[in-house]
């Protein structure tokens, strides 16, 4: 871990073919995330990835790496300026080395070594991503570092929400290069505008205005959930509308009642990851619901101590991989053949054993 206070969580090492990554790769750019590496990015927990792949065709192992420590001291993470050692035994159709590990300082930032060439003497220089599963606004209950992990000098090791690690707030929906630690100290109003819920108030709900068209939003008196929920940025029908007119092109906007009652049943919003549709869930009516979004602002306003940047963020590649490579011992015949598909190769090691690679 070449960074400076950013740490890595436990390591899923994966030896395996070269298609297995390319048939189900770990993550793509502008994709959205698997549910496995969003657990290892949100939650710094690499259990969901090795049941990702594990038992797949083309896959020779799987193993998590999770002991940083020395002697009987033990360490959770591989903090900044740190290296570990492990030992993968590999022969037969064993080609390629995936190495993913999640950064705890992160709401969703992960590193990923995918599909890396295994050879004696490779080097690999590793750039964070982000998963695009979680907003960006590192409080120190958004992380999946605990209030023990954190630096001394971190604010958020004397915060006691820090034990939390609340994982709601929606990310970009798709994976990207990870864009580091914002100095968000210097930008409280941004993060505010993120976090704080619009309050009923903001959006003039207390009045009896309405629209003039069902197109542009509710033009029912009672149905203010529905066009609160539109205010904010809600454009499903099926939450909003109690009856579609024919074509689609009309909408008979959920009252109040039957928009509890539909949220109530639904699979799809059963407010895990939605806080909006958990507000509404825990409220008896409207009037309740305005109150809940006042004192849950108010909590959020206690809550925004946040990771600092000169500590955690980091300008360049932050993890560095070096590949040694030996025999397993005296039984080995060199039989097996390694397919590649990058070059073509002779090699042969100290007591003349000639291998072939060859492209295939």
């Amino acid at each position: 871990n070449v960074s400076f206070q950013q740490s890595f969580s436990e390591i899923f090492a994966m030896t395996a073919t070269y298609d297995v990554t390319w048939r189900k790769p770990v993550f793509e750019f502008g994709e959205k995330a698997s549910d496995a590496l969003a657990i290892l990015a949100e939650e710094a927990n690499a259990a969901e990835m090795a049941l990702y792949y594990n038992g797949l065709p083309g896959v020779e192992q799987v193993k998590i790496f999770r002991d940083f420590g020395l002697g009987s001291f033990d360490e959770k993470f591989l903090r900044g300026g740190s290296a570990t050692t492990f030992r993968v035994n590999t022969s037969g159709y064993g080609h390629r080395l995936t190495l993913a590990m999640g950064l705890p300082f992160t709401n969703d930032g992960a590193v990923v070594l995918e599909a890396a060439r295994i050879y004696d003497g490779a080097e690999y220089w590793i750039s964070p991503i982000d998963t695009g599963t979680e907003g960006n606004i590192q409080t120190c209950w958004s992380v999946a570092a605990m209030q023990e992990d954190f630096p001394f000098q971190a604010e958020c090791a004397d915060d006691n929400l820090a034990d939390l690690n609340d994982n709601s707030i929606p990310g970009e929906t798709f994976v990207s290069m990870h864009r580091g630690i914002a100095d968000l100290e210097k930008n409280n109003n941004e993060l505010e505008d993120l976090l704080l819920f619009p309050t009923c108030d903001d959006l003039d709900l207390e009045t009896s205005n309405r629209r003039s068209s069902s197109n542009d939003g509710p033009t029912n008196p009672t149905a203010r959930y529905a066009e609160y929920f539109f205010e904010v940025g809600y454009d499903d029908e099926v939450l909003l509308c109690q009856n579609r007119g024919l074509g689609g092109n009309d909408c008979d906007y959920r009252d109040d009642g039957n928009f509890l009652d539909f949220i109530d049943r639904s699979n799809e919003y059963d407010g895990e990851d939605d806080r909006f549709i958990r507000l509404a869930q825990e409220s008896t009516d409207f009037e309740d619901f305005c109150d809940l979004i006042v004192d849950a602002n108010r909590d959020l306003e206690d809550a925004f101590t946040t990771l600092e940047s000169h500590i955690f963020d980091w300008r360049n590649e932050i993890a560095h991989v070096q590949i040694h490579c030996g025999w397993h011992g005296d039984d080995w015949n060199g039989d097996d053949h390694y397919d590649d598909d990058h070059h073509d190769d002779v090699y042969h090691d100290d007591d003349g054993w000639m291998g072939g690679m060859h492209r295939e």
